[in-house]
């Protein structure tokens, strides 16, 4: 996790812009966020002032602000709204008085200069960390694996090595239960939360009904990330699509439908992330091409019918196109309603922003 700096580790030279830009977050966070947004926020701040040459240097305050805090919102889900709190991208654009493509295009710098992603262990709210996936996958000789499933032995020497924050269970005190199984002693109550983890596999999935196969999901598909230029951000600071398709078709199908909606040329690698916390979580059950079955994952997305998903409305997953360049979506529910007689599924009913170039000339 970063360590929280106060307004005296900026120098000097930027401690104006630093007061300045968090006068105007403070306000922001004390409105419509939390104590731990305005903390996070102010950490951000504080890093950027602290870049040589500080991007913070040039531009509008408000501009700053807004961008920043758009940042840290998008890395902890705070568009999302089922997250508590809630607030709307939009929102933050006309509370600090900005375009929409503005505030987007420095959001994105910000993300870019302190290598942000959703998620970002260093950059999560503190209450959020419990749940936080990216905090507790380590890899262990070459293999991931989730360090709160680990024997207590392992987990201790992560915590040593300081690549968790504390030890999984044990916030509070987990200098002392280091300090207990360094001497050999492994406490009970660790012992039983493993078993009682280990005796409750998963529930494996269920056969869809004929309902969820009949039905039409809307699919709202929204360009997160990917190898884009700062002029085209500028220009189309939301890139989404409006999918239909139904239940009886493929996340094959619905791959296809997706490249097609944002016209894109060569095919590459891809997969869907579901029940999970959204993009980038690798707690998630992930559908891929069969030839990558190998690789975990719960299913071939050219057998897997949407209806067998289990979607809900308003539920969110990710979807990972190219594993090189990385394009990130999210897919959400918007609807799961019934198919139009005479209509051809699945099919794209409508387009926000321009679709990016494939391949960029940066």
């Amino acid at each position: 996790m970063a360590k929280s700096k106060k307004s005296e580790d900026v120098p000097k030279t930027m401690e104006a812009k630093f007061n300045s830009i968090v006068e105007l977050t403070d306000e922001f966070a004390r409105q419509h966020l939390n104590d731990e947004y305005a903390q996070l926020i102010r950490q951000a701040t504080a890093t950027l002032c602290r870049k040589r040459p500080s991007p913070l240097s040039k531009g509008q305050t408000k501009t700053w602000a807004c961008g920043i805090t758009h940042a840290i919102g998008m890395v902890n889900f705070l568009f999302d709204s089922s997250q508590t709190p809630h607030v709307s991208a939009k929102s933050i654009y006309q509370w600090f008085g900005v375009a929409d493509s503005t505030g987007q295009s420095k959001s994105k710098l910000v993300r870019d200069t302190l290598k942000m992603h959703q998620l970002d262990p260093d950059w999560c709210l503190p209450s959020l960390v419990e749940n936080n996936p990216l905090i507790w996958i380590l890899s262990v000789n070459g293999s991931l694996m989730d360090i709160r499933l680990a024997p207590i032995g392992a987990q201790v020497e992560a915590y040593r090595k300081g690549l968790i924050p504390y030890i999984p269970g044990h916030k509070q005190d987990s200098d002392a239960i280091a300090a207990l199984v360094q001497g050999g002693a492994v406490p009970t109550g660790d012992r039983q939360k493993r078993k009682r983890r280990t005796a409750n596999p998963k529930t494996p999935p269920q056969a869809p009904s004929p309902e969820a196969l009949r039905s039409l999901y809307v699919l709202e598909v929204v360009l997160l990330d990917g190898p884009v230029t700062e002029a085209f951000v500028e220009e189309n600071p939301q890139v989404i699509r409006i999918i239909e398709i139904r239940g009886d078709q493929t996340l094959a199908e619905l791959h296809r439908i997706i490249f097609a909606a944002f016209d894109r040329e060569d095919d590459h690698m891809y997969e869907f992330q579901l029940k999970g916390m959204g993009p980038h979580d690798p707690n998630a059950d992930r559908y891929g091409l069969a030839v990558a079955l190998s690789d975990g994952l719960a299913g071939d997305v050219a057998k897997t019918q949407i209806g067998a998903l289990g979607l809900v409305a308003e539920e969110v997953f990710g979807y990972w196109f190219d594993f090189g360049d990385d394009w990130w979506h999210q897919v959400g529910v918007v609807t799961i309603t019934e198919p139009r007689a005479r209509v051809r599924y699945p099919r794209v009913t409508e387009r926000i922003g321009a679709s990016p170039p494939q391949y960029a000339e940066f």
